[in-house]
């Protein structure tokens, strides 16, 4: 059915924008206030801290974040300089791993986003309200098409640091 929004409808969306507005914006500046990290940082030490070894081929990770190389090489520059990421080069695979500082703010970057989320929604739900949120959102954000079945990928390779 096209056509108007009822009120109550654009109601409900304005909510919604508000809402995902207001925890953007919140969570952002506890990460920012408690780790000095970018919300573009957290999420690639994220990615890193939660795979094997603590690193990932580049182009693995631009996947997970859903960005293009270009943005994604910009970014680990941005992250090498201030020594939260470490770049290694073996042939033509290119590896990201983090380093202990990337950690440590990383973890106090996560305490930061875990009590933000919880205070400005999650302690405002009931379960049965949670499941109906999560249960929404799952179906909008699922793929309307099954995609074609990607080609068999090589083994990953992991590089491990040069040792003195």
């Amino acid at each position: 059915m096209a056509g108007k929004l009822t009120s109550g409808e654009a109601s409900t969306w304005s909510l919604i924008q508000r809402l995902s507005d207001l925890a953007t914006g919140v969570v952002e500046h506890q990460i920012r206030s408690a780790a000095d990290l970018s919300s573009a940082e957290f999420d690639v030490l994220r990615c890193l801290v939660g795979a094997p070894g603590r690193q990932l081929r580049q182009n693995e990770l631009a996947a997970m974040l859903g960005w293009d190389k270009s943005r994604l090489s910009h970014q680990l520059t941005r992250m090498q300089h201030r020594e939260l990421i470490d770049r290694q080069k073996s042939g033509r695979v290119h590896a990201v791993a983090v380093t202990r500082m990337g950690v440590q703010k990383f973890e106090l970057a996560d305490n930061a986003h875990v009590a933000a989320v919880r205070s400005l929604l999650l302690e405002h739900l009931s379960a049965a309200e949670r499941e109906a949120l999560e249960r929404t959102a799952a179906e909008a954000v699922a793929p309307t098409e099954t995609p074609a079945p990607a080609p068999a990928a090589p083994p990953s390779r992991v590089l491990r640091p040069a040792t003195s």
